[in-house]
């Protein structure tokens, strides 16, 4: 029995060939990718779950509340997740077999066209690129809810420094900050969902049950440039625009599969955490957006019309003002700076050029 490795075992191996389709009986053989598998099972489970969850979970997503209310807001998230959960079913089964770097983008030219691949690389390159100023900008937001002392140009220029070092450096330090950071991005959201669930049953300092008292007064759902039922599918699809960019595909856990180890046992558990993911983060977080705070709320308005900073426009610090609790908002916002700078960490740009060829 020959001891010579299939195709499939060089691609956990070695790396799946840069040419594809090449005969090895040629002169040219094939080349494989060259990235150090040293991300471990833990590392790929908090990119999977943290690696989408940036500063419009928390903050952006007050907007989407106002402009829909709070059933438009539910229903716009709950909808757009069970799409990208078909999404995810799909490249958990393509990813597995061919655990390689960049796999979305180097399927769609293996199994399409390779021009198709480029074109494919480079349009997330450019969606990527622009979501990482995106970040930055969010950072510099945040530490101006405490004070405004620190020059612009210093935070953005240690931010995008700190990128640089993670992202060019050893795989082993790209994936323990991400573990770290995108774990304090889990801390955050299921601290919220909790404090929604206590708050809302009176554990406040007003004592005051408000329960699901804002989806009828003013109702649950809002009227969006016009009035009338017409309204109220337009503030539904405001929400839907503002799920769409808020919940991310399996796109960044895909990424780590050219640098996870043993990544066909790794990967599919990464991805049927998406499911959990999904639902508990998104689902639950646009409900408890709904139950903390009323579309109409003039505090919630004004913070997203003089474009207060950091955590003064997200709905959580909203409603804890409302109750009259301190220190809370202090910490949320401190949570928030570093899920800011944990999704511009996640768009790996660097790995993602190394795969366009």
């Amino acid at each position: 029995m020959s001891n010579e490795k299939s195709w499939e075992d060089k691609v956990i191996t070695e790396g799946a060939p840069a040419v594809y389709g090449q005969d090895e009986s040629q002169d040219l053989k094939p080349i494989y990718d060259t990235t150090h598998r040293r991300l471990r099972p833990r590392h790929i489970q908090l990119i999977g779950i943290g690696g989408t969850i940036g500063t419009a979970l928390f903050v952006a997503i007050g907007q989407g509340l106002i402009n829909g209310g709070p059933a438009s807001l539910f229903l716009a998230f709950s909808i757009w997740c069970s799409f990208i959960l078909a999404v995810t079913n799909c490249m958990a089964e393509m990813v597995t077999y061919l655990p390689i770097s960049s796999p979305f983008i180097r399927f769609a030219g293996r199994w399409v066209d390779e021009a198709f691949g480029v074109a494919a690389g480079y349009n997330f390159f450019v969606f990527e690129a622009a979501l990482v100023p995106f970040e930055v900008t969010a950072c510099n937001v945040v530490i101006n809810y405490w004070s405004s002392a620190v020059p612009v140009g210093a935070i953005i220029a240690i931010v995008i420094c700190s990128y640089a070092l993670i992202n060019l450096f050893a795989v082993r330090w790209y994936g323990e900050s991400e573990f770290w950071l995108a774990l304090s991005k889990v801390i955050l959201i299921v601290g919220l969902i909790i404090f929604t669930f206590l708050a809302m049953l009176g554990v406040n300092p007003l004592g005051d049950r408000y329960g699901f008292r804002y989806w009828y007064e003013p109702g649950s759902f809002a009227e969006y440039y016009t009035t009338g039922n017409l309204g109220r599918f337009m503030g539904f699809v405001a929400c839907f625009s503002l799920a769409s960019f808020t919940v991310a595909g399996p796109d960044y856990v895909s990424m780590a599969a050219g640098e996870a180890e043993n990544p066909r046992q790794v990967m599919p558990k990464a991805y049927n955490a998406v499911i959990y993911r999904l639902t508990f983060f998104f689902v639950f977080g646009a409900l408890a957006v709904g139950i903390n705070v009323p579309y109409d709320d003039q505090d919630l308005i004004d913070a997203f019309e003089n474009d207060l900073p950091g955590a003064a426009a997200s709905p959580y610090v909203v409603a804890m003002n409302r109750l009259g609790i301190q220190v809370l908002p202090d910490i949320v916002n401190a949570l928030i700076l570093a899920s800011a700078f944990s999704a511009g960490n996640s768009y790996v740009i660097a790995k993602l050029l190394a795969s366009i060829k």
